[in-house]
């Protein structure tokens, strides 16, 4: 029968501290690491985005979550305002609520990748443009996007 060396304690207890101290850095970080990943998922979509906003006259700002509003564009953008990557382009309408709304179609777009503008089309489509059952606008928060009161 083989038998294995037992670990000395020194190495477990060393093994158990640094295991709960990347708990702590990951329970600590967590939100940025995320938000940081988002935005390096999104990078080429966001890139092209800028460019769109700034040449549809848009002045673009990058926002606390690492998303982009591209505001007081002339045309260039669907409804109210398109969420490309991390980029949001719209003309005047804004708030902190419509930002955390185009922030979780930045989710989507880091979750689909670039397929997720065809994925939201096909459910346009299924839902023959009514927002309210349109599933990526209710994973977005349909208050928050102003589809209700």
């Amino acid at each position: 029968m083989d038998t294995y060396p037992q670990e000395p304690a020194t190495s477990v207890a060393r093994r158990i501290r640094i295991a709960a101290a990347l708990t702590v850095a990951v329970v600590i970080v967590g939100p940025q690491t995320a938000t940081v990943a988002r935005a390096i998922a999104n990078l080429p979509e966001s890139a092209v985005a800028v460019v769109w906003g700034r040449a549809h006259g848009g002045t673009c700002n990058v926002q606390g979550d690492l998303t982009v509003g591209c505001e007081s564009m002339h045309g260039g953008y669907a409804n109210a305002g398109t969420t490309v990557g991390n980029v949001w382009l719209y003309g005047d309408l804004d708030g902190t609520d419509r930002q955390r709304h185009e922030s979780r179609h930045s989710d989507e777009w880091a979750t689909f990748g670039t397929a997720f503008a065809v994925v939201y089309g096909v459910e346009s489509a299924r839902t023959r443009g009514d927002f309210h059952r349109n599933v990526f606008e209710q994973w977005a928060g349909l208050h928050d996007g102003g589809y209700l009161p």
